[in-house]
Parts: structure tokens; C-alpha cells; sequence
């Protein structure tokens, strides 16, 4: 009983690292895509 708690907590905690980790991904890619949209717009005014 007390391995299935176990499981069940490691398990849960997986998941939330994991979606930390990809909500980390996706603010860095919008702020890499904001900088490249200004690079652009830079390049264009040019």
C-alpha cells in the first residue's frame, strides 16, 4: 500500500517538473520570437 502512495506521489511529481520545464520553453520561445519580430521590423525600416 504504502509503494502505491509512493508511486503515485513521485509520479505527480514528475509531471509538474515536467510542465514547469515546458512553461519555462514556451516563455523563452515568445521572448525569442519578440526579439527576432523587432529584428525584423528593424531590418525593414532600414
Amino acid at each position: 500500500m504504502d509503494y502505491k502512495i509512493i508511486g503515485v506521489v513521485a509520479f505527480f511529481i514528475i509531471l509538474v517538473s515536467i510542465q514547469y520545464t515546458m512553461n519555462k520553453i514556451l516563455v523563452e520561445l515568445r521572448e525569442i520570437k519578440k526579439i527576432l519580430m523587432n529584428i525584423e521590423i528593424k531590418d525593414l525600416l532600414k
